[in-house]
């Protein structure tokens, strides 16, 4: 297990006045695959065997909006002052740092020319062309997504950086993805996030690079069939009725008849495995029944990423929680939901201040992180912008591996900075 599990579990002992946070004696056998694994086949390469309670269902996995959550208790969020250093010895000063280092922003143009803005931008007028042609039930191409991905993977293999400075250009122009239909702008988010995320579990997993891809493409389509759920049911912010939840949980089989008629090919056998069983779960709490390895592995891995990605999904309703705190959401409230080999390697795939969010510093100071050290996750790469009020000041870069004074004090996203005192 990688530290993010023992910050997890420090602040699980910190934070247990609600009771139902999981022991820190357990987490992590709990969280492992158990001993006795299935056989390794090419549907199932990371599978295990089912637990033999599979009696004992999760009531708290509710499906209302495509992968929503309708929760019992209030999402338990952290509490971002508590967190550890990623040295215990590291001296905290709350002095300037007077060690500088020249860091570049990830580069938006590739050595080779590749350009992820365009890219991006690219990517996803293609999306709104599928949902858009999904709505009207007219025959689409889902091949041309395939080429935007192994496109990505190739260059990930020959710049280092491709993947955080995507991650940095989506986080910076998310709401503005898909700007020519207003109406499908939430699910053209959905399948970038949902981009995003497959791939970075799937690397953890050290797939091979035609199942990533595969897996990334079935992960980017598996709700198409949200596209045919009208738009006021599926943007509504308010309860919905037992009829638009009907018209919505029909959603995965309309989607599974509009497949058919696309004239796929082999390639596509994960999309179509996803979006027939990603509402699937792991403990028989889905629609299905189906428990275990009953599900496909396409499914549990999309179906657990779907739900992560909904709890940190920007919705006019609610706030989005961070990675993290959906992460210990996950874990206390939906563990037995999902295959816990995939559940590890989400966890193990998800930095403590991903790309994008945006940092505090014992300082006062605010940036967005642009990039993270993989062997010292809490200590990322800072791109300075503003003062603790979220005033703009001189900008500058930063790597905290090189900075061991200064410290982070608060992880957020932008909408929050306007909250600070």
């Amino acid at each position: 297990m990688t530290k993010y599990i023992d910050l997890l579990r420090e602040h699980q002992q910190k934070e247990a006045g609600d009771g139902k946070t999981i022991s820190s004696d357990n987490i992590i056998e709990e969280l492992s695959p158990t001993s006795e694994t299935a056989p390794e086949t090419q549907d199932n390469p990371y599978s295990i065997k089912s637990s033999s309670d599979q009696d004992e269902k999760n009531a708290e996995v509710v499906l209302l909006k495509e992968d929503e959550i309708a929760y019992k208790d209030e999402p338990l969020v952290l509490k971002h002052d508590d967190l550890l250093a990623e040295d215990e010895d590291l001296s905290v000063s709350t002095e300037h740092a007077t060690k500088t280092t020249e860091i570049k922003m990830p580069p938006v143009t590739t050595a080779d020319g590749f350009n992820i803005s365009d890219w991006l931008f690219s990517l996803s007028q293609s999306l709104l062309s599928i949902f858009q042609s999904v709505q009207n039930e007219e025959k689409t191409q889902t091949s041309v997504i395939d080429n935007y991905i192994q496109q990505l993977l190739n260059q990930m293999i020959s710049e280092s950086g491709t993947l955080d400075a995507l991650e940095l250009e989506v986080s910076r122009n998310l709401t503005n993805i898909c700007d020519t239909e207003l109406s499908f702008n939430d699910l053209v988010q959905k399948s970038i996030m949902m981009m995003l995320y497959t791939i970075k579990v799937a690397t953890q997993l050290k797939l091979e690079q035609k199942d990533i891809r595969q897996h990334t493409v079935a992960a980017m389509l598996h709700h198409i069939g949200m596209a045919m759920v009208p738009d006021n049911i599926r943007r509504k912010a308010s309860k919905l009725t037992k009829d638009e939840v009907a018209i919505i949980r029909e959603a995965p089989k309309l989607a599974l008849d509009y497949l058919q008629t696309c004239d796929l090919d082999n390639d596509n056998d994960s999309l179509l495995l996803a979006t027939a069983q990603a509402n699937e779960r792991y403990d028989g709490s889905g629609p299905s029944g189906l428990t275990g390895n009953e599900i496909a592995w396409s499914g549990r891995l999309i179906g657990l990423l779907s739900m992560f990605e909904a709890l940190i999904h920007l919705r006019p309703y609610r706030p989005r929680l961070l990675p993290r705190d959906a992460i210990r959401e996950l874990v206390n409230h939906h563990k037995k939901a999902f295959d816990p080999v995939l559940l590890k390697a989400l966890i193990e795939s998800i930095s403590l201040y991903p790309v994008g969010t945006f940092i505090q510093l014992n300082t006062g100071e605010i940036g967005q992180v642009i990039a993270v050290h993989n062997k010292f996750p809490l200590r990322p790469i800072v791109h300075i912008s503003m003062d603790k009020f979220g005033n703009s000041i001189t900008e500058r870069n930063i790597d905290l591996k090189q900075q061991p004074n200064l410290m982070i004090q608060k992880c957020m996203y932008e909408e929050s900075i306007k909250n600070l005192a």
